[in-house]
C-alpha cells in the first residue's frame, strides 16, 4: 500500500514539474510573440492570451473616442494595434476604415456598406488586407467599411443611419456574429451614453492585471489542459461550439425590418463558420434578406486568436463576391 502511495506521489510531482516546464515555455514564448500549434502548448497559450495577455482594440485610447450614441467610435487617423500574432496599422476617417485600393469610383456606381464587428473591421490585419479591401478590388464596387470591434447589430445599424453613407449605397452587408445576440436583445437603438460610462468601461486601472494571481490561476488550469487535449483528440465532436440561429435570426430580422429600407436596398447577412462550430437552423434567404454562411478552415485563422488571418480575409472576400 505504501509503495502504491509513494508511486502516485512521485508520479504526481513529476506531472506537476513537467506541467510547470510546459507552462513556462508557453508563457515565455507567448510574451515574446511566438505561438505554436502544438499539443498542450496551444491550449495553454490560448488561456494566457484570452485571460489577460491580449490587447483589445477598443481599449486603446489612440484608436477610439467617446460617442454619445454609440459609446465609442473609431478615432480619425492612424492607430497601432498589436498582439503576439500580428502588428498592424489601422486608418479611419469619419468612422470608416480606409481600404487603400486607390480605385476611382463614380458616384453613380453600385456601392456597398459593410457593417460588422472586429471581424468586419479587420482585427489583426492591415488596411490592405481586410476582406473589405479585397472585395472592393475584385468586385469593382466601392466598399464603405463601417464595422467596429465589439459592436452588435444594433449599434452597427445605428452607426450606418447616422453616417452619410446610408443614402449612397445600394447594398448593405451585415457580418453577423453569435456574440451580437445579447446586444440585439437588450440594447435599444435610441439608447445614449455618458462620457463617465465610457471612462468607466475603459478604465485601465480598473482592468489592470494582477500578474501573480493571473500566473498562478492559469498554471492551475494548465494542469487539466493536458487531459482536455487528449479527450479532444479522442472525441473531437464533443468540443464543438454549437450555434442555434433560431433566436439569433428573430432579433436580427426585427432590427433590420424596423430600421432599414429593405425594399430599396439589397441586404445580405453573412456569418463566418469556424472549424470548431456546429451551425443549427441557419436561416434561408427570403424576399427581404439574403443569408450567406461562409465556412472557413483552420488555416484561415490565427493560431490562438479567434479572428481570421490574412488568408482568411481573402477567402471571405471571394465567397461574398460570388453572390454580388
Amino acid at each position: 500500500m505504501k509503495k502504491t502511495l509513494f508511486f502516485f506521489l512521485v508520479l504526481s510531482l513529476n506531472y506537476v514539474l513537467i506541467s510547470f516546464i510546459v507552462f513556462l515555455f508557453s508563457y515565455i514564448s507567448l510574451t515574446n510573440g511566438k505561438t505554436y500549434d502544438f499539443f498542450w502548448v496551444k491550449s495553454i497559450q490560448e488561456k494566457l492570451y484570452l485571460r489577460g495577455l491580449r490587447n483589445i482594440w477598443q481599449h486603446n485610447s489612440d484608436c477610439v473616442k467617446f460617442d454619445k450614441g454609440l459609446l465609442y467610435v473609431p478615432a480619425d487617423g492612424e492607430c497601432q494595434f498589436e498582439n503576439p500574432e500580428f502588428s498592424t496599422s489601422l486608418n479611419f476617417k469619419d468612422g470608416i476604415r480606409k481600404s487603400k485600393t486607390n480605385i476611382e469610383f463614380s458616384e453613380k456606381k453600385d456601392s456597398v456598406a459593410l457593417l460588422g464587428d472586429s471581424i468586419g473591421m479587420g482585427w489583426g490585419v492591415n488596411d490592405d488586407q481586410t476582406f473589405a479591401y479585397h472585395l472592393e478590388k475584385i468586385s469593382n464596387k466601392k466598399i464603405y467599411n463601417l464595422a467596429v470591434s465589439s459592436y452588435g447589430t444594433v449599434r452597427e445599424i445605428k452607426k450606418l443611419l447616422s453616417s452619410n453613407v446610408y443614402d449612397k449605397v445600394d447594398t448593405i452587408i451585415i457580418q453577423y456574429h453569435a456574440n451580437d445576440l445579447f446586444e440585439n436583445k437588450y440594447l435599444k437603438i435610441n439608447d445614449s451614453y455618458t462620457e463617465d460610462e465610457f471612462k468607466k468601461k475603459f478604465d485601465k486601472e480598473a482592468t489592470k492585471l494582477n500578474k501573480t494571481v493571473f500566473f498562478l490561476k492559469t498554471f492551475k488550469t494548465s494542469l487539466r489542459l493536458f487531459f482536455a487535449d487528449i479527450f479532444d483528440r479522442v472525441n473531437p465532436s464533443a468540443n464543438l461550439y454549437h450555434v442555434d440561429f433560431k433566436e439569433h435570426s428573430e432579433y436580427l430580422e426585427k432590427l433590420i425590418l424596423e430600421n432599414l429600407k429593405f425594399s430599396k436596398k439589397r441586404i445580405i447577412v453573412v456569418y463566418i463558420e469556424e472549424p470548431n462550430m456546429k451551425i443549427h437552423n441557419f436561416p434561408k434567404s427570403n424576399k427581404n434578406i439574403e443569408y450567406l454562411l461562409l465556412p472557413l478552415v483552420k488555416e484561415d485563422f490565427f493560431i490562438i486568436d479567434e479572428h481570421p488571418n490574412v488568408n482568411g480575409h481573402e477567402e471571405i472576400a471571394k465567397k461574398i463576391n460570388s453572390i454580388l
